[in-house]
């Protein structure tokens, strides 16, 4: 017996299953990152938190950026982001390559629960987060000259540095389309208070088209990104009922929170974001957010942009 554990716990496959412990997996169905023992005994999840925010620290002093507003809320709204004509220009490209892919692949519809797979089409794909419809399309250059400029926008790389001490990578922006759905049978899960993962991230919304209240707006919890004693606590207690259960509450990782609890944490009421076209939404994605509630049908459409780095990486550029 004791041979068939010895084998079990250093054989290199299992070694190599050790070694997500050092990755972004999130997910308590992880072998290691759900580890029982290790998490009872040595509060796991609290240690690799706690690690991967002293390095994010390290990257934010070698290069700062520069946003006060996000340090302070972990969000920023700016208005008329793009000048007038630049932005004009931009929707009128993004609005014309949408209508022309909604002809080419008819916006579909889902009937399913949960996180459903991506549906890859020529140029983009589709995923439905329940009712919801997450269409994404990618950039080319040659067909959308103005989105690929936005892209580069210095200010994008001087927000994510203030978030994650890292430049923004200019390929990790899509046109987005969501549409929302019914949810009577099909709920769509990220409409519940969340934060992404255990570490800092990035996400930012270019919008082009105004959003108002039905068109489920973005909402965040703001100063729900700063990383306290009591934070600290509520990561490693909710990540012990994950464990408990043994079912994953938290969605494979991303921790679900009630509105009701926030109080607790010292922590005021989410914001919802409504706003004009051409306004700029950017948020530390470790903070707690939602998806706002919306009446089915209505669209959102921005230049979607996220940025999930490495958890421990020491340096910057």
């Amino acid at each position: 017996m004791a041979g068939v554990i010895f084998e079990r716990r250093f054989s290199p496959i299992y070694a190599q299953t050790m070694l997500s412990l050092l990755t972004r997996t999130k997910s308590f169905r992880d072998p290691w990152v759900g580890h029982p023992v290790l998490n009872r005994q040595l509060q796991l999840h609290r240690r690799r938190v706690e690690i991967a925010e002293a390095l994010c620290t390290w990257r934010q002093w070698l290069k700062p950026g520069r946003c006060a507003d996000l340090k302070r809320d972990g969000f920023v709204v700016i208005n008329n982001f793009l000048p007038s004509g630049q932005f004009e220009a931009l929707r009128d490209e993004v609005e014309s390559l949408v209508r022309d892919m909604g002809h080419r692949h008819p916006l579909p519809v889902n009937d399913r629960v949960g996180f459903q797979p991506k549906q890859p089409f020529s140029g983009g794909f589709d995923r439905f987060d329940g009712g919801t419809l997450n269409r994404f399309l990618h950039i080319d250059p040659s067909v959308l000259p103005q989105a690929a400029a936005a892209c580069h926008d210095p200010r994008l790389s001087s927000c994510s540095r203030q978030v994650i001490g890292l430049p923004m990578d200019h390929h990790k922006v899509d046109v987005y389309l969501t549409v929302h759905g019914e949810e009577t049978e099909t709920p769509d899960l990220q409409k519940d208070l969340h934060r992404d993962t255990f570490f800092r991230a990035l996400k930012f919304w270019l919008f082009l088209r105004p959003v108002e209240r039905d068109d489920g707006p973005f909402e965040y919890v703001p100063g729900s990104h700063r990383l306290d004693p009591v934070r600290l606590r509520w990561e490693q207690s909710t990540a012990d009922a994950a464990l408990l259960h043994r079912r994953q509450p938290n969605v494979s990782g991303s921790f679900r929170i009630r509105d009701e609890a926030l109080a607790s944490l010292g922590l005021p009421q989410p914001v919802a974001v409504t706003c004009p076209a051409n306004t700029l939404v950017l948020a530390d994605v470790f903070g707690f957010h939602r998806r706002g509630a919306a009446v089915p049908g209505q669209q959102r459409l921005a230049l979607y942009g996220w940025n999930r780095p490495y958890p421990f990486l020491p340096i910057t550029w």
